[in-house]
């Protein structure tokens, strides 16, 4: 189940980089200075157009899952440049998120063995920035004249920006789009025809839609109905010191009633989406985000069109980021660095996407061709939207776990108990 997935997802991450940082290897920073050097070179003044450098090396890619999701770019890459050479460090399909393959992962990770690229979605960026095992992506930008951050959506790398650096590329940001099912909605006499929706929106729609249906009436899907809202609204709560208000109590008491009335149902039939009749909605993974609640996907003919949500304070935010950072132990930081350039670049042959959301403008732009000039206009708006996030504590996260699951699972405490409880030790965390 989903709930299960998320669970031990955050476990595991939990063993991240608790450890004493690892010291920074000395010549770190050679390929940045070597860059900045090379840009600052003009020749001798007569306007000779100079050949480009060509580029050699060896390149190590470390993943966390088991599939070489690489492979299309490393082709198109070392075609262009056949003296280098790109390896990707992946799990066995049975090795992934085991305690053993996570405790291997972070110390590579911490000790940079052997690595250049890492696929960071599982870390926790400020650890990882506080033990200075990343390069900075800014440094590696501003460093290399051929590249213009103007060309790439600012907030897309906005949401793991650390006190002005930029530890790791993102490379695919998904809001979290949805569709609300038609058919519960008209038989419960209500509509919904918005480009955006609250979760306390969305949360009263379905609290009257399960009155009037008179039987238990699913939110989505998934195992956890409320997934990217759980952690988004948390961190809310942590960061404005609320976290023992009765705000907070509320939310806790919302989150509970989904948890206890949702279960893990897929929603996909044949790459082509569907929607169970006591289902009011669910996630969207298509392609071409709709625009408006009149326009219809293959197999959506009883859901609204797709629906963005908003945090409970009004906040745009996303459900998941996909990111690579480079080691700061890498002695190919520059080839690192071009790699990542051209697997996010506009050129055919960078990385495909499982969303329209690519960073790079010129790429958005060929991927949107078959869209309608507003529904284009609506999903650069809906990009530029995507709030700030920044990585939550997963420490602080793990100290969190055995109280949600008294509260949420084995019903043992009051939602008054778990957010004293919550309350208190985010204070001692904060304050030891």
């Amino acid at each position: 189940m989903l709930k299960k997935a998320i669970t031990a997802i955050l476990l595991t991450c939990v063993l991240l980089l608790i450890a004493c940082g690892a010291e920074r290897d000395e010549t770190k920073d050679t390929d940045l200075e070597k860059m900045a050097e090379n840009n600052a070179d003009t020749g001798t003044g007569d306007s000779v157009e100079s050949k480009p450098e060509e580029l050699t090396g060896e390149l190590t890619i470390l993943s966390w899952v088991p599939s070489n999701k690489w492979k299309h770019v490393i082709e198109g890459f070392t075609q262009e440049h056949p003296g280098v050479t790109v390896t990707v460090d992946m799990p066995k399909q049975e090795e992934v998120l085991t305690e053993e393959f996570v405790e291997r992962y972070n110390t590579r990770i911490m000790t940079g063995d052997g690595i250049d690229i890492v696929e960071s979605d599982l870390v926790n960026m400020e650890r990882c920035m506080e033990q200075g095992l990343f390069v900075d992506m800014y440094e590696l930008m501003d460093a290399d004249e051929d590249f213009n951050r103007e060309d790439y959506f600012s907030c897309i790398f906005e949401p793991v920006e650390i006190d002005g650096k930029l530890p790791a590329f993102v490379y695919n940001v998904q809001p979290v789009y949805i569709h609300l099912n038609k058919k519960l909605l008209e038989e419960a006499g209500l509509e919904y025809t918005e480009d955006t929706i609250s979760f306390k929106e969305l949360y009263g729609l379905y609290e009257k839609v399960r009155e009037t249906a008179g039987e238990q009436i699913f939110l989505t899907p998934d195992g956890y109905g409320y997934e990217g809202m759980c952690s988004y609204e948390t961190n809310y709560f942590i960061r404005n010191n609320l976290i023992d208000s009765d705000e907070y109590e509320e939310y806790l008491k919302m989150c509970h009633e989904l948890y206890c009335v949702s279960e893990y149902r897929p929603s996909m039939s044949n790459g082509t989406m569907r929607i169970a009749d006591d289902v009011f909605c669910c996630h969207s993974d298509l392609k071409l985000p709709g625009s408006n609640a009149n326009e219809v996907f293959e197999g959506t003919e009883g859901m609204t069109g797709a629906i963005c949500y908003e945090s409970m304070h009004g906040e745009r935010y996303f459900y998941g980021a996909s990111n690579v950072a480079v080691s700061s132990f890498s002695e190919n930081k520059k080839l690192a660095w071009e790699f990542i350039k051209y697997a996010f670049s506009d050129k055919e042959t960078s990385q495909e996407y499982s969303s329209l959301l690519s960073p790079n403008k010129g790429k958005a732009e060929i991927v949107c061709e078959g869209l309608t000039p507003e529904n284009k206009e609506k999903l650069y708006r809906d990009i530029e939207a995507i709030n700030t996030m920044s990585y939550s504590d997963m420490d602080l996260n793990n100290s969190f776990l055995l109280i949600y699951e008294d509260y949420f699972m084995n019903n043992t405490i009051t939602s008054e108990e778990c957010r004293k409880e919550l309350a208190g030790r985010v204070y001692l965390y904060l304050n030891e």
